[in-house]
């Protein structure tokens, strides 16, 4: 008898548990629906545009840094003479 008293239980504590994660699990995507149709401030879109910049900026600075000092030192090594033989004046 103290056994199946314990399972009930169990199952009571455990229906309990699972319909407060439902509940939270609700609520919480309610919340999120209610975040995400949130007006846009200035702010905001202040906020947008600086964090737009701050990501494109490593990439600007990589390329100014390695490729075009090395498209530079290409360019400035190559031999930009021709050679002519006399037959050809």
């Amino acid at each position: 008898m103290a056994a199946q008293e314990a399972v009930t239980s169990l199952v009571k504590s455990s229906a309990a548990v699972i319909s407060d994660a439902a509940e939270s699990a609700q609520t919480s995507l309610a919340a999120m629906k209610a975040a995400e149709t949130a007006p846009s401030s200035t702010f905001g879109l202040l906020g947008r545009v600086i964090l737009s910049i701050l990501s494109v900026l490593p990439t600007l600075l990589f390329w100014l840094t390695y490729t075009l000092p090395t498209w530079l030192f290409t360019l400035f090594s190559m031999s930009l003479t021709f050679t002519m033989n006399f037959t050809t004046l």
